[in-house]
């Protein structure tokens, strides 16, 4: 296998798949998505740094995206008050809207494209990207353990 190759072309399908599927809709930029979906569902908002970690950006990738967010009015940030060196990340209002409206046509955009994959391909997409993503942050995770499969 020649793995340059299978890398670019890694980075090619899957920057194409998410933009057709859940990218850059709406005046969104790559990753904010994901951010504002996640940090919409946590009430008591979340360290920008603990969020970076949990969701494999870097700091200074997570600092951007929340300062697009932040001009966007979806997210606020506010000193911590236990601890005012440190800074928590808040879901707005508005911000919980898009994110509530828009999820699910992206998840749902993506599950009709993995439906036309097949369940088989489908599944070991999945496996496939499970493995880079333990290897790439060093965790140890089971994304595609659901139901269907324990069965």
């Amino acid at each position: 296998m020649d793995y340059e190759d299978a890398a670019k072309k890694l980075i090619m399908y899957s920057r194409g798949v998410a933009k057709g599927s859940i990218g850059t809709a709406y005046g969104m930029s790559m990753g904010e998505d994901p951010v504002l979906e996640y940090l919409s569902r946590q009430d008591g908002g979340m360290n920008p740094s603990d969020l970076a970690e949990k969701l494999g950006y870097t700091r200074p990738r997570m600092t951007r995206i929340l300062d697009s967010l932040e001009a966007k009015g979806y997210v606020r940030r506010v000193p911590d008050e236990q601890d005012r060196r440190r800074v928590i990340a808040y879901c707005t209002e508005k911000g919980h809207s898009y994110a509530h409206d828009h999820s699910s046509s992206g998840v749902s955009s993506l599950a009709a494209t993995l439906q036309r994959m097949g369940e088989h391909d489908a599944r070991e997409l999945l496996r496939g990207l499970e493995v880079a993503y333990s290897l790439t942050y060093d965790k140890d995770i089971t994304i595609g353990d659901s139901d269907a499969e324990k069965k």
